[in-house]
């Protein structure tokens, strides 16, 4: 029998509320070559390997890869971070693992690996974050830490406070003739 595993991509509730252990999966993003093309534009990271056909095809990967930092940036879309995420604390152990070639599809697992109390308010929640192509090799993988909420009360407090509220509609004005 297989394992179902089914998406669960949002990481929407207050640290208190998520266990070590637990991991999250998004769906599948493939990444074309308008990615490839915009991220060069965008960040200016024209290297030849990403850029150039002609060259890539002399090299040991004979086509085009995709910059790893636009995985890096696709995961952090894959995985949706909701309002109890305050800040990137920041990123240890970023390996790529496998070459990312245009018209991959790529998954990402964020297991969490660790958690602590940074004061009343807040803590730190850290994740193995993996990128995985569509034939299961996992081509990127880093530790996120990431600072979060810690109580419920506090991400709808905070929720609650940033929904505007509606308004009543101002009387209408009409030109007398």
């Amino acid at each position: 029998m297989t394992d179902i595993v089914r998406i669960d991509k949002d990481i929407d509730m207050p640290l208190d509320e998520i266990e070590v252990g637990r991991v999250f999966r998004s769906g599948g993003r493939t990444i074309t070559e308008t990615d490839v093309v915009n991220y060069c534009a965008l960040t200016g990271n024209w290297i030849e390997i990403h850029s150039n056909k002609h060259y890539a095809e002399q090299t040991r990967f004979k086509e085009r890869l995709v910059q790893g930092s636009l995985t890096y940036s696709i995961m952090t879309g894959l995985i949706t971070f909701g309002p109890s995420i305050q800040a990137n604390y920041g990123i240890d152990g970023l390996r790529y693992l496998t070459p990312v070639h245009i018209n991959d599809t790529i998954y990402v697992t964020a297991e969490v690996i660790g958690k602590k109390d940074k004061d009343e308010k807040y803590g730190v929640i850290t994740l193995l974050m993996k990128a995985l192509n569509q034939d299961g090799q996992v081509c990127q993988k880093s530790e996120w830490s990431l600072l979060m909420l810690r109580k419920r009360e506090d991400l709808d407090a905070l929720v609650g406070s940033s929904l505007p509220t509606e308004q009543p509609r101002p009387e209408r004005v009409t030109a007398s003739r």
